[in-house]
């Protein structure tokens, strides 16, 4: 069924090969044109509810071609991961799902940040939410889309996680769920350096020009010393704002996202922004160094 404005399978393969990303046979004959149209209805009901307002209908616009970049990557890691190695097609074929709904929920995040843009939202509940009420019940699919986007414990911390037997489901939900945030993670840097992303959030465009050149929080800082993620909310200026990217490399799943940034330079446009942001040069310059000296430690 050809769908008006929608991404096609050949559009989706373009998609993330322009990425950087490729497809093998065994994951392109995996059908999920049924399950994009799903993710695009979503998409265009935020577009109608947002029309008229530029930031957001760039911002929906921007996440739906987010999305389908979070496959391409999704892609990448299932036909490179050694340890997906002699998975069955009903892995590989969650695996996609997996990446390919992880923002559903973003785009009632959208609508509602439009209407009130200094509230917070899990975007990661809305999509589990929408997930369960398209019909979708499998845990392997949600529990990873519910958490993605948060710190690595939270699935561990999840009651239905938890309420799991030890087996092949529950072992297959980890690797998912380490599947979807390292493509989450690899997907985003690749945009970051080559479209400015970084640029157009709302993070950045309601700082005020002091606070984008104000210096490294002390709990920030701390986060980096101690190689671990910057929670949402303690990103202050726009120097926070980039140690908590970078600081991406520190909950890593597999061994082909560390090759992927790293042969892509994926941090360097980093590293230029917080020299041109931190009033600290030689700060600057060490966190350059020390995330460098971490990635080449997980280069083969």
């Amino acid at each position: 069924m050809k769908i008006k404005s929608r991404l096609n399978t050949n559009e989706e393969e373009k998609a993330a090969s322009n990425c950087g990303f490729c497809l093998t046979m065994k994951l392109s004959q995996i059908d999920i044109s049924q399950e994009q149209k799903q993710l695009y209805d979503a998409f265009d009901d935020c577009l109608q509810k947002v029309k008229g307002k530029p930031f957001f209908e760039a911002f929906a616009n921007e996440k739906i071609k987010h999305s389908m970049q979070v496959v391409g990557a999704g892609n990448l890691l299932l036909k490179n991961e050694k340890s997906f190695q002699g998975k069955n097609e009903e892995f590989f074929r969650l695996g996609k799902l997996v990446c390919l709904f992880h923002d559903i929920g973003r785009f009632k995040e959208i609508y509602l940040l439009s209407k009130n843009p200094s509230q917070h939202y899990n975007h990661g509940h809305f999509s589990y939410d929408m997930l369960k009420d398209l019909g979708y019940g499998d845990l392997r699919l949600l529990l990873p889309v519910k958490r993605h986007g948060e710190l690595a414990d939270a699935l561990d911390n999840d009651a239905e996680f938890q309420q799991m037997s030890e087996g092949k489901d529950k072992q297959e939900t980890r690797e998912l769920y380490g599947l979807v945030k390292d493509a989450d993670k690899i997907a985003n840097l690749y945009l970051i350096k080559h479209d400015g992303r970084i640029f157009k959030d709302l993070f950045f465009e309601c700082l005020s020009e002091e606070e984008k050149y104000a210096p490294i929080s002390d709990a920030v800082w701390q986060h980096l010393q101690n190689k671990e993620l910057v929670v949402h909310g303690e990103a202050r200026s726009f120097s926070d704002r980039l140690i908590q990217i970078l600081c991406f490399v520190f909950e890593i799943y597999y061994q082909p996202s560390y090759d992927f940034i790293i042969r892509h330079k994926l941090f360097d446009n980093l590293y230029a922004y917080l020299q041109e942001y931190c009033p600290n040069k030689e700060q600057a310059q060490f966190v350059q160094s020390y995330v460098d000296t971490y990635l080449q430690s997980k280069s083969l």
